[in-house]
């Protein structure tokens, strides 16, 4: 093949991937949100096959009816758990939020007692230098207290005062959450049609997959199968491994939270929902609990309580440790790609597509990466397939290790 025929390829193949990515990006931008119901009751529909037909088989109950009961009988459990326990999740993050608020008020008398805290640090210093920090270290806090104050974030009152302060900033973020309120009716909508949707496809899915069969090629059939049965490995091992983490870190924090406050080490409450946050953190690549238990660490011994703080650094270290012991055994869906990829592509996807492209594009990449490796697909290096040949080729040569030609 002659450089221009590389350079002819090489363009043909950017091109096509590009208008394949610019389709995703339609798709996913602007189709999904109509289809997502359908995708979703298709999606439990397939996951139920398994213990309807085991049912149906063992029973003399007919298949569709078993189906319909098994889907009323998961959508009363959901419907019970989210009532119970979203109910006292709001009222722990409203008193969790109030408990903020106030925090945010002492903002000021915060910097202050920080400010002290660093004028003591430094107090072991040669006279000349302390004095010169000290100079700097009063100067800076001084600007920063009179900015909170005359920003309206001040405990007079007890009550947070915005008076002053330039709403602008706050703009971008609220407009967000104005607009996502405004979806709500879309989505609560979206559900009730899924939830429809799954009892028509879970009944009658044995017939919709016959359907989509007769209508395409023996080749598209075979790839998606194969597709279907990677999605549902690799994503159901995703989904199983990282619900099993998020439970252990919450345990963890739950515990050892409780365990601190028995001994009056740690004074406060909301232990649910710091458990909650630093769980649902803990997941997100680069970040993890120290996110939360360092800074937290840090501010308590600024404020002087120091068997806290050390707490603190003890529980966050048998999180770590054990994080580090179980995840290799949990985290099956771990198919080669670089921490820092996925952060590129949370972030991307929430750029590109908002909240729900936090998941779609993750997801969208470990499957193009598992298909890839499988050899179902060739985009690049060397599938499943790929290898097995070269293993083969391998096999083949001659006794000292070289090849006939």
């Amino acid at each position: 093949m002659t450089i221009t025929e590389k350079r002819k390829g090489t363009i043909i193949n950017f091109v096509y991937y590009s208008l394949l990515a610019v389709l995703y990006y339609i798709f996913v931008k602007y189709a999904f949100e109509f289809i997502w119901p359908f995708a979703i009751a298709f999606i439990v529909g397939m996951l139920l096959q398994k213990p309807i037909r085991f049912m149906a088989k063992n029973s003399k109950v007919p298949k569709k009816v078993i189906s319909v009961i098994t889907v009323l009988f998961i959508l009363c459990a959901v419907l019970g758990i989210v009532v119970f326990v979203g109910y006292r999740l709001v009222l722990e993050f409203k008193s969790f939020g109030e408990f903020v608020v106030a925090k945010v008020n002492n903002l000021p008398q915060t910097l202050a007692s920080i400010r002290d805290w660093t004028l003591g640090v430094i107090a072991i210093l040669p006279a000349r230098l302390e004095n010169s920090l000290s100079e700097f270290i009063n100067g800076f806090f001084a600007n920063l207290i009179v900015s909170a104050e005359e920003n309206g974030i001040s405990g007079i009152g007890g009550e947070l005062s915005l008076e002053g302060f330039d709403v602008s900033s706050l703009m971008t973020p609220l407009g967000g959450i104005i607009s996502s309120a405004k979806r709500i009716p879309f989505i609560l909508s979206g559900l009730l049609v899924g939830t429809i949707a799954c009892f028509f496809v879970t009944a009658d899915y044995d017939n919709v997959v016959s359907i989509v069969k007769r209508n395409v090629s023996e080749k598209q059939e075979k790839f998606l199968v194969e597709t279907k049965r990677l999605f549902g490995d690799v994503i159901g091992k995703m989904i199983k491994s990282y619900a099993t983490i998020i439970f252990i870190t919450f345990c963890e924090v739950a515990i050892g939270l409780n365990i601190l406050s028995l001994f009056n080490v740690y004074k406060g409450g909301y232990i649910v929902v710091i458990s909650i946050l630093t769980a649902l953190l803990d997941i997100l690549p680069v970040f993890g609990t120290g996110t939360v238990f360092i800074p937290w660490a840090v501010y308590s011994a600024i404020m002087g309580d120091i068997p806290f703080a050390i707490g603190l650094v003890v529980l966050y270290v048998l999180i770590t440790v054990i994080r580090q012991v179980i995840e290799p055994h949990l985290v099956a869906m771990n198919v080669g790609i670089h921490p820092t990829f996925t952060l590129a592509s949370m972030y991307i996807g929430a750029q590109l597509f908002g909240v729900m492209g936090i998941f779609i594009l993750p997801i969208t990449i470990v499957l193009i990466k598992t298909l890839n490796s499988e050899g179902i697909i060739h985009l690049w290096g060397r599938g499943k397939s790929d290898g097995v040949s070269a293993v083969q080729n391998v096999q083949e040569t001659e006794p000292d290790g070289t090849s006939e030609g």
